[in-house]
């Protein structure tokens, strides 16, 4: 069965489909200009989001670890988004060559040599709400 998903307007011409719940974590993100391709609020009892590009999963744990050392800094007990992703997430990372179109075959395709580096985050579904609250505190909205 399929979850409820919500129009996200990216811009004028632009909107994605993301499961109702998740909307604002996916909208930051672009906001920040870290991409997300894939997300779910419930796949098998987690939560999914997946990053296409190994940048952009990089680029959203450096924001998260230097949020962590300033908030460390200041109060060393405090839980931050980096000791989540740490102590209850789980992270698997998916490697791929990219493919296209065989312009001789039809439904068939070619590897170009292009690697790409795909990174999915989990976490419990009944973390989520956990997850939030310190995801904002990296990353704020606009």
């Amino acid at each position: 069965m399929g979850h409820k998903q919500v129009e996200v307007k990216l811009d004028e011409d632009f909107f994605i489909l993301v499961d109702e719940g998740m909307e604002a974590i996916i909208k930051n993100f672009i906001h920040w200009e870290i991409q997300t391709c894939n997300s779910c609020i419930d796949y098998k009892g987690r939560v999914w989001i997946e990053f296409c590009e190994y940048s952009d999963w990089e680029q959203f744990l450096q924001l998260t670890l230097r949020h962590n050392i300033e908030s460390k800094a200041v109060n060393p007990e405090k839980q931050t988004l980096w000791d989540f992703l740490q102590e209850k997430s789980k992270v698997n990372l998916v490697f791929d060559e990219e493919l296209m179109d065989d312009p001789n075959k039809e439904d068939n395709y070619l590897g170009t040599g292009v690697l790409i580096i795909c990174v999915g985050l989990k976490f419990s579904k009944e973390l989520f709400k956990e997850f939030e609250e310190l995801f904002f505190e990296v990353f704020p909205s606009e």
